[in-house]
């Protein structure tokens, strides 16, 4: 493969947060090769701009002819551009390269626009006689601009302010698009809207086709959080990586809006204000690492892992080894299969809030799936209880034991009250973990005893329907399942332990219910039975 080159026209950034050296550090992550030409130099670091000194119009033209006649192009990406002579250098440098913007030039220079106006913390970048010049002479140069909110209303001419909707965004970019550019993609940081009643916010970033003026809209999942020093930057020099890559303009702003999402998610604290984002957050080593053949699910990997001996000793417990050996007391079975059966309708309950808490079809039909699946395995808990004497009305007259009510609760009101991932994460261990058990058991795992005659053990059939091919092909979607979630939805590492400490306290909680299983051994069955409020 060729290597691929973008040129960056912006200011010089000394905190390295933005500017050129964000726009370097993006390009290198995309594996491009970056050339840069400086317009100004500031005096920056994350509480601010101290001050700015730029650098003159023919040394610019200069940087740009350069770097053009020599190594050349196959994107361009320009950032602060200092003041209106700077912006006619730029578009005098283009036109010697590449001939006019509307006969060609434009498709030949692949720019991506992103029009530095003020600074996060508030200090002017460009001055106000220099926006007529960026607003009629480089903007028909644009493949694509890549405003904020308060960049397009400032562009546009519009009160601050006046964007506070969708539909305000769409009719912000048509206007843009009217002013010559290509693609029109706005970006929603600065308008984070509710989504659902949990508090969840969204940002929704738009991309509007100039010729045809259809409009399409991305979601994502808004992170509150202080490190976004140098986003636009950052985004505008990934859409032109992508583009250098040949992508459309509608895959490299969609996958510039994710990787900038994962930037920002993966950020660590640097100085005392608003820190970058983590450019190199796909090389740099990660404590969550990508799907690999040692490790296709790293989601799963480290949800298991961080539940440390609790994993352990819930998947080796005591009573599905009883189960497998045909050794369990009855009165332990009946208890179980009674309770795991009311515990089995507040899981369905969980995964329709999950399927609830996304727009995501498919997503939503994985938890549909998996309700249906909780159905079937209900069902398979009423023959067994039918088997003993104990009728439908019977079983679903039972009530909840304690056990079985911290369990549910807890798995319910982390759904309800958390993201999809929450939903996810807290069913996960009863889906895999009844999983594990059942592989282990139906293989034979040396140093357990294995009763497989059932003739002899009544319960082995419990085990060949958990180890079997059914409820495996279950499992495994659900895993799928649960990393696509995460995947469209990346997290920081303090969301990780959250996350962690979710599934080993839903993993000591299966511990305790199949404890309580074994404790119900020890009684006879007519008391089982009086307990359960079954006739005797």
């Amino acid at each position: 493969m060729s290597l691929r080159t973008v040129l960056t026209i912006a200011g010089s950034d000394s905190g390295a947060g933005a500017g050129i050296q964000a726009d370097l550090k993006t390009i290198a992550a995309h594996h491009c090769y970056g050339t840069s030409v400086i317009t100004a130099i500031t005096a920056q670091n994350t509480l601010g701009v101290q001050s700015v000194e730029g650098i003159s119009p023919g040394m610019v033209a200069a940087q740009i002819d350069s770097v053009l006649d020599d190594i050349g192009a196959d994107a361009i990406k320009t950032g602060m551009l200092f003041g209106e002579e700077t912006i006619r250098a730029v578009v005098r440098s283009l036109e010697k390269r590449y001939g006019k913007a509307a006969q060609g030039g434009r498709d030949a220079a692949k720019l991506v626009l992103d029009p530095v106006c003020v600074s996060t913390s508030g200090h002017s970048l460009l001055p106000l006689d220099a926006v007529d010049s960026l607003r009629t002479e480089l903007l028909p140069w644009a493949t694509v601009v890549t405003p904020n909110i308060p960049e397009a209303e400032f562009l546009c001419g519009w009160n601050k302010g006046s964007i506070e909707t969708v539909d305000d965004m769409k009719r912000c970019a048509a206007e843009l698009a009217k002013k010559g550019v290509r693609w029109v993609y706005l970006k929603g940081g600065h308008m984070p809207l509710p989504k659902g009643d949990n508090g969840e916010k969204v940002v929704v970033d738009l991309l509007l086709d100039g010729e045809s003026g259809e409009a399409s809209m991305e979601e994502r999942r808004f992170l509150d959080v202080k490190n976004t020093h140098g986003t636009g930057c950052t985004l505008a020099a990934a859409v032109a990586s992508g583009l250098a890559h040949g992508k459309t303009v509608a895959d490299a702003v969609s996958d510039a809006g994710d990787y900038v999402a994962a930037a920002i998610a993966a950020s660590y604290p640097v100085g005392r204000g608003a820190g970058p984002v983590n450019h190199f957050h796909s090389l740099m080593p990660r404590s969550l690492p990508l799907p690999n053949h040692h490790s296709p699910t790293p989601f799963t990997d480290y949800l298991i892992r961080a539940s440390g001996d609790a994993w352990t000793r819930y998947v080796n417990h005591e009573f599905p080894n009883s189960l497998a050996a045909g050794t369990a007391k009855l009165e332990a079975f009946l208890h179980f299969i009674q309770q795991d059966y009311h515990f089995l309708k507040q899981y369905a309950r969980s995964n329709s809030l999950a399927a609830y808490k996304t727009e995501d079809m498919a997503l939503m039909a994985g938890s549909n799936l998996i309700v249906d699946d909780v159905i079937k395995e209900t069902e398979m808990h009423v023959k067994y209880c039918e088997t003993y004497g104990i009728s439908r009305d019977q079983l679903q007259a039972v009530p909840e034991s304690v056990t079985n009510i911290a369990y549910t609760r807890y798995v319910l009101d982390v759904s309800a009250r958390g993201d999809l991932l929450d939903a996810r994460v807290v069913t996960a261990p009863c889906l895999i973990g009844y999983g594990h058990v059942g592989a282990r058991l139906l293989s034979s795992t040396p140093g357990v005893t294995v009763n497989s005659n059932p003739d002899l053990n009544p319960y082995w059939g419990w085990i060949r329907e958990y180890g079997g091919e059914w409820y495996q092909g279950c499992v495994k979607s659900g895993i799928e399942l649960l990393e696509q979630t995460l995947a469209k939805s990346p997290v920081s590492a303090q969301r990780l332990d959250e996350l962690a400490r979710i599934f080993t306290k839903a993993t000591e909680l299966e511990i305790a219910f199949w404890d309580a299983a074994v404790e119900a051994g020890k009684k006879t069955r007519d008391e089982v039975m009086r307990h359960e409020g079954l006739p005797v």
